[in-house]
């Protein structure tokens, strides 16, 4: 339409213009109106470009890790280990109804820190254990609202640094989904039921999300690879979901948001090549594929939080997440099965606070446990090098934020992790270890 109307103001104009003038003047004219259409074509891009709003944030962090293995009675530190993350957030409302939401996302290697390494990669969803140089697309969706009560949102959904991990990063809700019921990346659908028309807070969810993970040992994901000629050659997890989020407490307590989240994971898999490292009997299980097919896990998370509570510095939040290993694809392996997956039941507990003594500096602190059987959904990040919300253990972390500016902080924080049972690259079963690892890190991080 502005096309059209800018097309019509040009014409008239230059009607206008040949009615005045005589055919000598004729050429001076086409030139001035060339130059006229020239203008109004790049204040048509400017004002489309202008639709979307860019933000960025950055983040720079010197850990220096402690490590003690009791089992080898061994001390390891790895002092000054830099890490660097790079965010550019991308927002559209393209008309009344259509709202894109965009974020790329650039890590710095880690190094790969010995600890977090183990045989089978940790769940990758499209970024690798130690970050690379490359750019992921870490979340790109379309909110399509459907009349006052229903919004379809498509694309690869908001899955990461969601509630629970907003207080330690000193940032706004940046996911729909709690970061102890899911912290990974996946493409799918959600339909979303918003039953009061003045009150968006209140809401449910279904949704359907894919997972790729590596086909291959050496592959940071399945991407690229998943139209194999045999089916078996893939390995996508299917999620399917559902939501009900709405506040619990009255407004003159602050900001609250109580949240309950079911996720069903299906073809949960593992790469062929690093299962026969693990155990080079399995070639009968995996036979000629590149990926197999472990089992289920079901998750059911519950969580709480509240900002500013009753008008003071007090912020805090409370998540738990039940999870159950179910219809394993290995139990014909007998006592070995366990070690790849375990039909067994789990659950965590994450708790934090954080009091906003003034608007320059905040405390704050977080525990987690893990149980025996525990695994999380998740993956690292600059913020959490160790990938806490996978212990089977407890973890102690005290932070200290000192805000510049509305901006930018300075974030000063001491993690202590005991790994009472080793980390679990797979939803299997772990030996007991006894590892402590601590981070003593400062953080330097700007939005805007």
């Amino acid at each position: 339409m502005k096309k059209v109307t800018s097309s019509f103001l040009v014409g008239a104009l230059s009607a206008s213009l040949f009615a005045s003038a005589g055919l000598a003047d004729e050429k001076a004219l086409q030139k001035q109106i060339d130059e006229l259409e020239k203008f109004v074509e790049e204040v048509e891009t400017k004002a489309e470009l202008n639709k979307i709003r860019f933000g960025l944030d950055f983040n720079a962090t010197m850990n220096n890790v402690f490590t003690r293995n009791p089992a080898t009675n061994t001390n390891t530190t790895q002092a000054n280990k830099w890490a660097m993350g790079l965010y550019l957030n991308m927002k559209a409302d393209i008309n009344n109804y259509t709202k894109f939401t965009g974020r790329l996302s650039m890590t710095k290697a880690f190094g790969d820190l010995t600890f977090t390494s183990p045989v089978i990669g940790s769940l990758d969803a499209g970024r690798g254990v130690g970050g690379s140089s490359a750019i992921y697309v870490e979340r790109a969706y379309v909110d399509l609202f459907l009349g006052n009560h229903f919004a379809l949102t498509v694309g690869r959904l908001p899955g990461t640094d969601g509630p629970g991990s907003n207080l330690r990063n000193g940032s706004a809700r940046m996911s729909t989904y709690p970061a102890l019921a899911v912290n990974a990346l996946g493409d799918g659908g959600v339909l979303t039921y918003n039953p009061f028309k003045d009150n968006k807070d209140v809401a449910v969810r279904l949704g359907f999300s894919k997972v790729y993970q590596p086909l291959y040992a050496t592959e940071f994901a399945g991407a690229g690879s998943i139209f194999s000629s045999s089916k078996s050659t893939t390995a996508d997890a299917n999620i399917v979901f559902g939501t009900l989020e709405t506040p619990f407490l009255p407004k003159s307590f602050g900001t609250s948001l109580a949240m309950l989240t079911f996720i069903n994971l299906s073809n949960y898999s593992a790469p062929s090549a690093s299962l026969l490292a693990v155990n080079s009997s399995l070639t009968g299980l995996v036979g000629n594929k590149d990926a197999v097919n472990l089992g289920d896990i079901r998750y059911l998370n519950v969580h709480f939080e509240n900002d500013r509570l009753l008008g003071s510095g007090l912020n805090w939040f409370v998540s738990y997440t039940y999870s159950q290993g179910a219809n394993s694809h290995v139990t014909n392996l007998g006592p070995s099965a366990p070690s790849l997956f375990a039909e067994e039941s789990g659950y965590a507990v994450h708790v934090g606070l954080r009091y906003d003594f003034s608007s320059h500096f905040k405390l704050g602190y977080e525990y987690f446990h893990g149980s025996q059987y525990w695994y999380a959904f998740s993956r690292v990040s600059v913020n959490d090098p160790f990938n806490f919300r996978n212990t089977r253990g407890d973890v102690h972390d005290v932070y200290a934020i000192f805000q510049i500016d509305i901006n930018q902080f300075f974030r000063l924080s001491y993690t202590n992790q005991y790994n009472k049972y080793g980390v679990a690259p797979l939803f299997a079963e772990t030996q007991p270890t006894g590892t402590t690892n601590q981070n003593l890190a400062l953080s330097y991080l700007l939005r805007f």
